[in-house]
């Protein structure tokens, strides 16, 4: 009898460098962002007034300030997780900052008014060159980018954003006093703090440099979960702020302090739902910034093409708004999802490198599939 050969042990699983958790905060962040800005757009001023929708528009709040935090926890982690710096973060993400603000400026193109655009029609040029969430998201990871860049060290770079994060909403007062003075080149004062800006780097930049400082903090943590890191933060900066006391929006720090607090729960919390909805949640994550710019059209409207703000107003009741702002939702999945998908397996393509010898290559790590996990 031929004795057999004892089967092979089976490989051990490669663990996923994904962070479940970070992808579950922006799928988060990203839904409630496109939901609440197709109930800006439809919902009636009787139905905003009620206790429900009240309660609703001082949470809302906090959803542009997470998807902020989230891309700047998004941005560190990966850096720090592959160990880039100096030029190979430049190449790596300086184009990505060109193509945020392409897509930036290319939302806020007014194709309704290109004959005032010519004309240097004051209004429509505020209008263009205001900074609305990818110009902010851009713009911070433009500076994030040249601090992680520059800075090897892990706390050195913690140093440095955590003192970004803390001065942007401190000098937010004096740069706008600055700018109000007069003299200051119209793209560079819609930047800084444009009155028409929505998001403007100062103070919006210090919710990114805050999320790039978690993104590098939590790296490190092993032995306490994650969710709760976020939960006990924030929770403790509430609590502090209420003992303070005093109204939240009487100053950028404040103000910026308090958001903190809620958005850092917001996140603890979105980490904290069931992991059997990761093959749902995750996709959504991964694809936020899709997301944002595929609903920005149908929610606002784009150019000469009106959108909900356009086409209905602020008519709707609560449950017709609800459902307008679900098939937003669900619209902008549909189309995004997909197109990210597809630009995912061309951009493997062209990056795909023949292995050489009896090497195998190493797998992408940043925005690509690891083995056997999604």
């Amino acid at each position: 009898m031929i004795p057999q050969a004892p089967s092979a042990a089976p490989l051990p699983t490669v663990p996923s460098p994904r962070n479940t958790g970070l992808d579950r905060a922006r799928a988060v962040a990203v839904i409630a962002m496109v939901m609440g800005h197709t109930l800006d757009a439809v919902l009636s001023d009787e139905a905003r007034d009620g206790v429900g929708m009240v309660a609703y528009w001082s949470l809302r709040a906090v959803t542009a300030p997470l998807f902020l935090f989230v891309a700047g926890w998004a941005f560190a982690t990966t850096v720090q997780r592959t160990g880039a710096h100096g030029a190979s973060v430049l190449r790596r993400y300086l184009p990505r900052v060109g193509l945020l603000f392409g897509w930036g400026y290319l939302l806020r193109w007014p194709g309704w008014g290109l004959s005032a655009l010519l004309a240097g029609d004051l209004g429509v040029w505020r209008h263009f060159l205001a900074f609305d969430a990818l110009h902010g998201v851009a713009g911070a990871l433009s500076m994030g980018v040249g601090v992680l860049a520059v800075l090897e060290g892990r706390a050195a770079r913690m140093g440095v954003l955590l003192a970004l994060s803390v001065l942007f909403p401190l000098v937010s007062p004096w740069v706008r006093e600055s700018v109000e003075a007069g003299g200051w080149p119209l793209a560079l004062e819609q930047a800084l703090v444009g009155r028409t800006s929505n998001f403007p780097l100062f103070p919006w930049s210090a919710y990114f440099f805050v999320g790039s400082l978690t993104g590098l903090w939590l790296a490190r943590v092993r032995r306490v979960p994650h969710w709760l890191c976020l939960l006990g933060t924030g929770t403790g900066i509430l609590v502090l702020m209420t003992l303070w006391g005093g109204d939240p929006r009487v100053s950028d720090p404040t103000l910026v302090a308090w958001r903190v607090g809620l958005l850092s729960v917001a996140a603890g919390l979105a980490m904290l739902l069931p992991s059997r909805l990761d093959g749902l949640l995750a996709p959504v994550g991964r694809a936020s910034l899709w997301v944002y710019v595929v609903h920005l059209p149908l929610a606002y409207g784009w150019s000469t093409f009106a959108g909900l703000a356009s086409r209905l107003g602020r008519s709707q009741d609560v449950l017709p708004a609800l459902g307008l702002a679900l098939s937003v939702l669900a619209v902008s999945l549909a189309l995004a999802l997909p197109a990210k998908k597809l630009y995912g397996r061309w951009r493997g393509r062209h990056r795909r490198r023949a292995p050489t010898g009896d090497v195998p290559p190493a797998p992408a790590v940043f925005f690509s599939k690891p083995p056997a996990s999604r």
